[in-house]
């Protein structure tokens, strides 16, 4: 006789779920959003501090060099000036005809000058010239002789290209002396 076993199935395990519930994907995709969010704005606000520093410290780099032209051009005097007279003719160099490079070469971009952009004066007077891609155009401008003296070295450029220009300016002028100091104050116009 058979006898016929009886197969008792002990019921299975559960698997553990793999994966996440709606709800945790959702909880995850808006962190991933806002972190995002924050990271873009950090990124975007570094980059503006970055190209208004290039403008500062140019603009600072050439009324530096300005200042050493003006205190330096006793030694461009006719011969058998007396130095009094000297000082009372000391001088900028002279003004920039046009900016480098054009306004509408930095509208919303970046602009590699070339070495002959700079090979006129006053660049050449003040040694300043630009390697790398810059997204301001430079300018300079000189009046009056000794104590009358002024110099402004500005930078300009419209970064996003939405025909809002922003401006920084250096100013040099001469003290009681008849030597030339700079401005401790960088003039901001329409900062972007």
């Amino acid at each position: 006789m058979r006898y016929a076993a009886a197969v008792i199935h002990a019921p299975r395990a559960r698997a553990p779920q793999l994966g996440f519930t709606v709800l945790e994907l959702l909880n995850f995709l808006g962190l991933a959003a806002v972190i995002s969010a924050l990271a873009m704005y950090g990124v975007a606000r570094y980059v503006r501090h970055s190209k208004t520093a290039e403008a500062i410290g140019s603009t600072t780099a050439i009324a530096q060099q300005a200042t050493v032209y003006f205190n330096d051009s006793d030694a461009h005097q006719p011969a058998g000036t007396k130095p009094d007279s000297s000082h009372a003719m000391r001088h900028f160099p002279s003004s920039s005809r046009v900016s480098v490079p054009r306004l509408e070469d930095v509208k919303g971009k970046k602009y590699q000058s070339a070495i002959g952009d700079w090979a006129t004066s006053p660049w050449l007077d003040l040694h300043f010239s630009m390697t790398q891609p810059q997204c301001y155009a430079y300018s300079f401008e000189a009046t009056g002789s000794g104590v009358t003296a002024k110099a402004t070295a500005t930078a300009q450029g419209d970064l996003d290209g939405n025909g809002v220009y922003s401006t920084y300016a250096a100013t040099v002028t001469p003290d009681e002396t008849l030597t030339a100091k700079i401005d401790p104050v960088i003039v901001k116009d329409a900062e972007e």
